[in-house]
């Protein structure tokens, strides 16, 4: 059996443990409850919204850190490529489908594999300090310290930042180098060579662009889970959407499971009920209705790009825009 269908195979088998005891703790038709209840039309604005910042904001940024890493690519063929490989990253294991998008830079284009694994890097590390950000935000300006989550946050930034001081700084770049060999796969080891490199490649300025336009992101799927609640007539406190909402989707995105489901939904579920008081079966279907929105939903729109991205993979080379 090949590696891929093992790791599949892992990733249902988490997916599905995870939902078992969740709903080993939440009856099902209490939650198929509130989906009967909910309104309507808060709802279909979710689709729209999931749109503009899954696909359309997304493909933007991605195009934007391509061209600080030297590849320049148009608004209609970032927005083809990030399209047409997000059901691939969905249904391949462990995120391991972003290569598709390295195989399309480099055979279409020529680009270094390891700068395409870097943009890839550092889109994700943007999004990652876009909810630590968001978190650290939260408790500030809600005054509240949930079990020392402020002083985790932050810890987290801190060793973010001593990790890039080894790369970077002349006296300890050996070691960081060091550190780095350990990582087996040679593109995953040189795109975080790249993401450590960023000030080679952005300004301050253009960091707090891309940043940016994580951020509006991260907006959008706030918004939703709020219009969710909407739906739902739950009402939620700030520290709820500000706080740990971030938190359930950082969870989430570690990749052991298909698209963060079970993860999500658990974290999310077992937050809310301890630290707001909110109804469990209230919060898991509006859970599950938030990863159809901003997961399912980007996926199954992306099909219809799949085909010409794959189509543009196998063709033959038309333009090199870059080399290393």
């Amino acid at each position: 059996m090949k590696k891929n269908n093992i790791l599949w195979i892992v990733s249902l088998a988490v997916t599905g443990v995870l939902l078992f005891f969740i709903f080993r703790r939440i009856e099902l038709d209490n939650v198929l409850f509130y989906w009967e209840e909910a309104a309507p039309f808060p709802l279909l604005l979710i689709l729209p919204i999931s749109f503009i910042t899954n696909c359309l904001l997304a493909a933007w940024k991605w195009k934007y850190i391509l061209g600080r890493l030297g590849l320049t690519l148009s608004g209609g063929e970032a927005l083809l490529v990030k399209m047409g490989g997000l059901p691939l990253k969905s249904l391949l294991p462990f995120r391991s489908g972003e290569a598709t998008r390295v195989v399309y830079l480099k055979r279409r284009y020529g680009f270094s594999a390891v700068k395409s694994a870097g943009s890839v890097i550092i889109e994700l590390f943007f999004n990652i300090i876009a909810y630590v950000l968001i978190i650290i935000g939260g408790c500030l300006f809600l005054n509240v310290n949930p079990r020392g989550l402020l002083y985790a946050a932050f810890i987290f930034l801190g060793a973010g930042a001593l990790f890039a001081l080894l790369i970077t700084l002349p006296s300890s770049r050996a070691l960081g180098g060091r550190l780095l060999a350990a990582i087996p796969s040679l593109r995953l080891r040189g795109g975080l060579k790249t993401l450590f490199r960023l000030h080679r490649f952005f300004s301050l300025r253009q960091i707090l662009t891309t940043a940016g336009f994580s951020l509006l992101i991260q907006a959008g799927k706030i918004l939703s889970f709020y219009l969710i609640m909407l739906s739902l007539d739950l009402s939620l406190p700030p520290r709820a959407y500000f706080i740990f909402l971030p938190l359930s989707i950082l969870i989430a995105t570690v990749p052991v499971t298909f698209l963060g489901i079970g993860l999500r939904e658990g974290s999310l579920t077992t937050l809310l009920v301890d630290f707001c008081a909110a109804p469990a079966a209230g919060v898991l279907g509006g859970a599950f209705l938030f990863s159809l929105g901003e997961y399912i939903f980007p996926m199954l729109l992306g099909l219809f790009w799949t085909g010409p991205f794959t189509a543009r993979i196998f063709r033959k080379n038309q333009t090199i825009n870059a080399a290393e």
